[in-house]
């Protein structure tokens, strides 16, 4: 038996469960508003560390940012940390959310608990290169949580053998949306947040002329503009209620919004497809997005028509433990068991997070004065 405690760091909340791997039993579990956590991080160790002296922790998943090839929190180095939060000193002053994370993942290696550092989809040698060229966001750290409640409950609950699974895991939340193809068990291409379809608060991808246009009425522009340019933006509100309040009222701009954003979860989802092979037996959905009555019912229905026009497949929830966690908490609770030898050993043997390895920079093909001028710019920050 196993006591493992995963932690999904979502935009709207940072999410915490402690199972007991044996009996599937939830031993707590909590959702904090990323807001209080920017302000005071340290409210997360509190909690866990509650838990750890209640429970007594086998392991823990920590929040990894972009991602960090896996490691025990004490082994990561500093440098290691600035990359997986990066930003540039503007935006560390404005303290965007992703400062809250930084000093997380600073006390996460500076405390005596059983945690580690776990791998974004670059840093996993199952994605072929040419498939990370250019790209540094293919799918962040809790993305890969994710994948793992999906694969969950595709092996274990649905009974499909690893060799034979060939899924598609499509997570909607609160700023942005990103899907990851899964053939045999490991992740081998993906389109993440800020590289996918627009989401509710994010644009996701940007047309690099917009990105040249901006870097020249804006040097150094903010990622908080990252964060801008979705569905929110289109329909002009700044929930996901009123969204779907406005969707059921047919408002013309909230139809758009959703247009935009179901259209391009579609499109996610077919351009997957080649890494596959073939078609995906199951898309498995989470996030915000899918918990709205009509705007989830909606974009599921154009994923099932785009499984149609491929032959067939289900659309299906990704499965969580906890009522009131997300279910990347879900999966980094069973990603913890596993890498404690426990019941789920055999995720993390499956999505080979002990191989990941590399920058988050590797990958971009440009000249090298450049890729080193990025790397030396993002891996010393202010900790």
């Amino acid at each position: 038996m196993v006591r493992a405690l995963g932690i999904d760091p979502g935009t709207g909340s940072m999410d915490i469960l402690a199972i007991d791997d044996e009996s599937m039993k939830v031993l707590f579990e909590e959702s904090v508003p990323r807001d209080a956590v920017t302000r005071d991080p340290s409210i997360i160790i509190d909690v866990v560390r509650k838990v750890d002296n209640d429970v007594g922790l086998d392991a823990i998943v920590a929040p990894s940012g972009y991602g960090i090839p896996l490691k025990p929190v004490s082994e990561a180095s500093y440098e290691e940390i600035c990359e997986a939060t990066f930003i540039h000193g503007r935006d560390w002053v404005a303290r965007l959310r992703i400062v809250g994370l930084r000093e997380l993942m600073k006390m996460f290696k500076h405390s005596s608990l059983p945690a580690w550092f776990t791998p974004g989809v670059i840093h996993l040698p199952t994605v072929p290169r040419w498939r990370k060229a250019n790209k540094i966001d293919l799918g962040t750290a809790d993305k890969v949580y994710s994948v793992a409640a999906a694969l969950w409950g595709e092996v274990d609950e649905r009974g499909t053998p690893l060799g034979d699974v060939r899924i598609i895991v499509v997570e909607a939340g609160l700023a942005y949306n990103a899907a990851l193809a899964v053939k045999g068990g490991a992740i081998v291409d993906g389109v993440g947040g800020t590289s996918g379809p627009p989401g509710f608060l994010g644009m996701g991808f940007m047309d690099a002329e917009l990105a040249y246009a901006l870097s020249h009425v804006e040097p150094g522009f903010s990622k908080a503009r990252l964060f801008q340019g979705g569905a929110s933006s289109l329909a002009e509100v700044s929930s996901l209620e009123m969204l779907e309040k406005l969707y059921g009222e047919g408002h013309p701009s909230a139809v758009e919004a959703v247009n935009m954003m179901a259209e391009s979860m579609v499109k996610a989802v077919m351009s997957l497809v080649p890494s596959l092979g073939d078609a995906p037996e199951r898309v498995y959905v989470s996030g915000r997005i899918f918990r709205l009555d009509r705007v989830g019912s909606e974009v599921r229905k154009r994923l099932r028509e785009a499984l149609g026009l491929l032959g067939g497949g289900e659309v299906v929830e990704t499965p969580r433990l906890g009522s009131r966690t997300k279910e990347g908490a879900t999966g980094a609770a069973l990603i913890a068991s596993g890498l404690a030898g426990g019941r789920f050993k055999w995720l993390v043997e499956a999505l080979r997070l002990k191989e990941s390895q590399g920058s988050i920079f590797d990958h971009v093909m440009l000249d090298r004065d450049v890729v080193e001028a990025l790397k030396a710019e993002f891996r010393y920050c202010r900790l």
